[in-house]
């Protein structure tokens, strides 16, 4: 039925549901699967406050951004390793400059994915998700494919 799916994770309990279920689709569809993780989505997240030295700020935000590229590699290679055990294959992508939610409408545009997996709900806190919403609520109303969310 599907046979190009993007997935889009994070660590959170939901998106580790949601490659539970594109596993099951690309056993039973022969998909093509590809899956991503964007790493601006978590660095918004963080801003230097006013009083902090800017150069120490900087330094700081560069540490936390390698050790989030680290945990994303770790995570990307993890959920590889779920796929190879399973006797699929998956392509995986690390984005760095652009969130979850455009990369999704930008390679549905692009790439002629019919069918997007996310889980409900990522790594967020409730005032984020309130103000800006959410990346699966985006994507139902703006990607013009079928979308799985997964809770």
């Amino acid at each position: 039925m599907y046979k190009k799916i993007l997935i889009g994770i994070d660590n959170s309990e939901h998106a580790l549901k949601a490659i539970d279920k594109v596993i099951e689709l690309q056993k039973t569809n022969n998909s093509e699967v590809v899956l991503f993780h964007s790493i601006l989505h978590k660095l918004y997240d963080i801003k230097p406050a006013f009083g902090v030295n800017f150069d120490a700020a900087g330094n700081f935000m560069y540490e936390i951004h390698e050790d989030r590229i680290k945990a994303s590699q770790k995570l990307m290679k993890e959920v590889e390793d779920k796929f190879k055990k399973a006797g699929l294959t998956v392509e995986t992508r690390l984005t760095y400059d652009i969130g979850p939610q455009y990369y999704i409408e930008k390679q549905v545009e692009k790439e002629g994915f019919d069918l997007v997996v996310l889980g409900c709900q990522g790594e967020h806190s409730k005032l984020r998700r309130t103000i800006l919403g959410t990346v699966p609520e985006y994507v139902l109303n703006h990607v013009d494919t079928d979308v799985l969310v997964i809770k």
